[in-house]
């Protein structure tokens, strides 16, 4: 049962002198697997323990004059001054975690991130400065070679007592409209050329009449054409010759520029990128001490840890004097893996790596509580045989493999998923002998769905059965663990409910054969007997707990209607749950189906080429829709039919710190 576990947790807690806290901090976020707690607020409720001894005697008195680090500062202008370089540094910045693992001389860092920031912020200034400049200019180009044709300067138009213009483009849509309402437009429109999908316009209208036209062009969408400037008086044609001139000076400035930081970024790649690693650390520091309390002499740290990680723990912090570490699992009446008092430890999935890419499956639904069993396993091996089922064929199987593997670099979780799908497409392929469709190239090493309907959908339900009963047993065992005896005996999901079910399942099965496992009436007694137990639960369990009164002041008592419908529908949910799965088999005989119907199309064509476009255009509709859809309804069975039997949810996923945030606590 250690398989399907979670990952068992417990609370550390730290005191240690605070002239060794960044130090301490550092092995502890290097460590990359402590999800931080808040210390204070673990002191203020009176669960941040230490053992009560004459050594530790001072670390106890501090309690009582401990304060927040939720107002810890960092230095703003170091911070910004990093920043800026990382920015001109971007494309050599790189995190590198076992640069940190070394020494820090925190003065020396800040003394070369200064250098580094002298020697390069005024040109990387005038850089922008030149590159905005010459965005500005080729703003401005583009803009005047919409009037080349004009021979009088720019300053008479723009000096127009009693006319306005607009420069600007309409989409071909809103150029229909404004053609179709030129009877209402309030001024002169002329076309002056295009650019990219959208036609250039310009606008001339009596200054009396602005308000109407820029109503009218609102209404279309007009959208202006920045780069006309007032202080250009000369012609377009001399304006855009000077500012050709003036794009060629700022083009040469820039690429001074460009080199010259070029040249400072390879002089200076080492101590910037060095400095960039610690400022990420520094950072992912000063936000754990916002978490933290402090004395004046001592910081008080708390956190989760694996247990089976705390000898290493324990050795990474034995170098610092006067630390003091203590586990929550080690002090008396702990209660073990959590905190010991009443702490609810979060949840930290532990799965190998057939298993780990369907945790993000699981983790969409909700997170296992930490007393329940880890679902992942379960549902890994359920949802590829039932993907198998219903989508078996060793062609199309194997696309799907190289697929999930070619996507897996950029999406690493979907990828691996994809890739274990298609090889249990492929298994099951072998097993029905099908590649690409076709039934008759490879032997079958079990059936073939077609030639055997009533086979495969019996198979089908009989799957269903199983994994349902797998899913009562899931279920039972995290009721166990988690102390609800009531719904572990009583409850439509425990024991009860698993009678019901076999029960039931047993009538069946003797109603279709004949033949009958125990004696019907026998069935039918425990099948009577399971629904009274669940009508009268209530009673049943204040009689045998004696817990009714407590029940009276957490909820109120259900009316007989309302216990009626409850069973009625732990009865509907039986049924329904079993026939669901008999769409495993349906789609198995739906996914023969569709590609008979491309294989009939591709008789009826005359031609071997055409006959072969119909067939390969067949498969990647199958691969894709077929395959998207057939993914979809297993994920539909494993969450409405089997889910509900076992899996509660409500945990906190275990985030442990880390840089640069990956993927852990932020």
């Amino acid at each position: 049962m250690k398989i399907l576990a979670v990952e068992k947790l417990t609370m550390m807690n730290m005191v240690g002198n605070r002239r060794d806290v960044d130090e301490v901090l550092k092995d502890v976020i290097l460590f990359e697997d402590i999800e931080v707690v808040d210390a204070y607020t673990e002191i203020d409720n009176f669960r941040f323990t230490i053992d009560v001894t004459e050594e530790h005697l001072q670390e106890i008195v501090g309690f009582s004059a401990v304060c927040s680090g939720a107002h810890s500062i960092e230095s703003r202008d170091f911070t910004d001054k990093l920043k800026l370089i990382n920015e001109i540094f971007e494309d050599v910045m790189t995190f590198d975690k076992e640069l940190l693992r070394g020494p820090i001389e925190l003065d020396k860092v800040v003394s070369s991130v200064y250098t580094i920031y002298s020697a390069v912020h005024k040109r990387y200034e005038m850089l922008k400065l030149y590159k905005k400049d010459l965005a500005e200019i080729e703003k401005s180009i583009q803009a005047y070679q919409y009037f080349q044709g004009l021979e009088i300067p720019m300053e008479e138009i723009n000096n127009l007592s009693h006319f306005e213009y607009y420069l600007g483009k309409l989409s071909k849509e809103n150029v229909q409209r404004l053609k179709a309402n030129y009877a209402n437009v309030t001024a002169i429109v002329v076309h002056v050329g295009s650019q990219e999908n959208d036609e250039v316009y310009v606008v001339i209208t009596p200054k009396d009449m602005k308000t109407e036209t820029e109503r009218l062009l609102r209404s279309l969408n007009f959208a202006a054409i920045d780069g006309i400037k007032k202080e250009f008086k000369a012609t377009p044609v001399e304006i855009i010759r000077w500012l050709e001139g003036k794009k060629e000076d700022f083009t040469d400035k820039i690429r001074k520029y460009e080199k010259q930081i070029e040249t400072l970024k390879e002089q200076y790649a080492r101590e910037g990128n060095f400095a960039y690693n610690v400022f990420l650390l520094y950072e992912k520091i000063n936000e754990i001490k916002k978490e933290m309390a402090f004395t004046k002499d001592k910081f008080y740290f708390s956190g989760w840890v694996p247990v089976k990680e705390k000898k290493t723990v324990k050795t990474m912090l034995s170098k610092y004097e006067d630390l003091i570490v203590i586990f929550s699992d080690e002090r008396p009446n702990s209660g073990g893996g959590s905190g010991g008092d009443g702490t609810k430890p979060p949840t930290k999935l532990k799965n190998n790596w057939l298993y780990k890419p369907f945790e993000s499956i699981v983790k969409m639904y909700g997170m296992p509580s930490y007393q329940e069993l880890d679902p992942t396993p379960f549902l890994s091996l359920s949802y590829l045989i039932l993907f198998g089922l219903m989508f078996g064929d060793l062609g199309q199987g194997a696309v799907i493999f190289l697929a999930g593997f070619a996507i897996n670099k950029k999406f690493e979780g979907f990828g691996s998923i994809l890739s274990r799908m298609g090889l249990s497409s492929m298994a099951f392929g072998l097993f029905y002998g099908s590649l690409f469709g076709f039934e008759h190239i490879i032997p079958a090493l079990g059936f073939r769905p077609f030639e055997a309907i009533n086979t495969t959908l019996i198979f089908s339900i009989l799957v269903g059965v199983v994994l349902i009963t797998i899913g009562y047993f899931y279920g039972m065992i995290n009721r166990y663990k988690g102390k609800d005896y009531y719904e572990l005996w009583l409850g439509g999901h425990g024991l009860v409910g698993f009678l019901l079910y076999a029960s039931m399942l047993l009538v069946a099965l003797s109603l279709f054969t004949g033949n009958s496992a125990l004696p019907q009436t026998m069935l039918f007694l425990l099948i009577g007997l399971s629904v009274l137990i669940l009508f009268f639960e209530p009673q049943i369990k204040s009689k045998i707990w004696k817990i009714h009164r407590k029940r009276e002041e957490t909820e109120e008592e259900k009316g007989g209607a309302e216990r009626f419908f409850d069973v009625f529908e732990v009865l509907l949910s039986i049924v329904t749950n079993t026939l669901s799965f008999i769409r495993v088999g349906a789609f198995a005989l739906n996914h023969v189906g569709l590609f008979i119907a491309f294989e009939t199309l591709a008789h009826m064509v005359q031609n071997a080429g055409g006959s072969f476009l119909i067939l390969f255009i067949g498969n990647v509709f199958i691969i894709g829709l077929e395959g998207l859809i057939v993914g979809i309804q297993v994920l539909r069975l494993e969450y409405y039919e089997l889910f509900s039997k076992y899996f509660s949810g409500g945990g906190i996923e275990f985030k442990p710190i880390l840089i640069n945030n990956q993927g852990g606590k932020k």
